[in-house]
């Protein structure tokens, strides 16, 4: 994909279709040379561990085992590569007017940070990692096969995805790395909103993108997850943001990344009376103030 003013995109997934086409019948350990010699190869720091964290196959952390990690992976994505095939076109038709359309909304969008495409071995499907030195938005098409499935409205998904981008842009505050679990509940929760409101027709499920029953799971707990989003307000504890923003965890009184719901929620809450730009623009006591209100208001219902 070419540059276009204000974004830069890179799409790594070119390698990918050429090393499939080449290995898609080979021996395993053919296939896993391969892989390296053609994906990796061609974008080494989209494979560390700024990018794949614990999944990195690339540098000393990933260095370990990463014959077996691709190995697993060339297994696991084969029920996918149709899906991935179809998202990779779709992006490829689609993704300029998706860019336009943001920029409409939010006319003073201006990234400096350069946007991937990429295979990201099932570590996730929308992400921002340092890549290199530099920070990055990252889109991984097996990800979105994967967990949102070759239908997902794409539209919905890059409008969040790009929410964050733009938050970076004009409230870095409130995108820095461990924040206070009530900064994080803000964050998720207001892409998703946004997301949402700039797709009418859209549906909450695929605003919320997975599990896909996620607000069946999350409203009959809407209270106790308050309750405990004010508890634990300004925490720092990951565990405490694990349980709420991770696809899995192991509390069964709170859904997988139930805080996305809850988010969500108190966005729609804070958002009477106020603009997308608006609420965009939100930050400091004003913010912290709303947020903490709605969640005492969910609370009590």
């Amino acid at each position: 994909m070419p540059e276009r003013p204000g974004i830069t995109v890179i799409d790594a997934t070119p390698a990918f279709w050429k090393f499939w086409s080449a290995a898609e019948n080979r021996p395993e350990d053919e296939r896993v040379r391969l892989f390296f010699d053609v994906v990796v190869a061609a974008h080494p720091g989209l494979f560390d561990a700024g990018v794949l964290q614990k999944q990195a196959i690339t540098g000393e952390s990933g260095a370990k085992g990463a014959a077996g990690r691709v190995a697993t992976y060339l297994h696991d994505v084969a029920p996918y590569i149709s899906g991935m095939r179809q998202l990779s076109d779709s992006i490829h038709r689609d993704f300029d007017s998706y860019a336009r359309d943001f920029t409409g909304t939010f006319p003073d969008y201006a990234p400096k940070t350069s946007v991937y495409f990429t295979v990201s071995l099932f570590a996730f499907d929308g992400a921002t990692r340092t890549v290199g030195d530099r920070t990055a938005l990252l889109f991984g098409i097996d990800g979105i096969a994967r967990f949102q499935g070759a239908d997902a409205n794409l539209k919905v998904f890059f409008d969040h995805e790009l929410f964050h981008q733009y938050h970076d842009q004009i409230a870095p505050e409130l995108t820095a790395e461990n924040a206070p679990l009530w900064i994080s509940l803000w964050e998720e929760g207001l892409a998703t909103y946004v997301s949402r409101q700039m797709n009418p027709g859209s549906t909450e499920a695929q605003a919320l993108m997975f599990p896909h029953n996620l607000a069946e799971l999350a409203e009959p707990k809407l209270p106790a997850l308050a309750r405990e989003l004010l508890a634990n307000f300004g925490s720092l504890d990951e565990a405490e943001y694990a349980a709420f923003f991770f696809a899995k965890n192991d509390r069964p009184d709170v859904p997988p990344r139930g805080g996305y719901y809850v988010g969500y929620r108190v966005a729609g809450r804070v958002a009477a009376g106020r603009s997308l730009q608006q609420l965009a623009r939100l930050r400091g006591p004003e913010l912290e103030a709303a947020v903490r209100l709605a969640l005492q208001q969910f609370s009590r219902d």
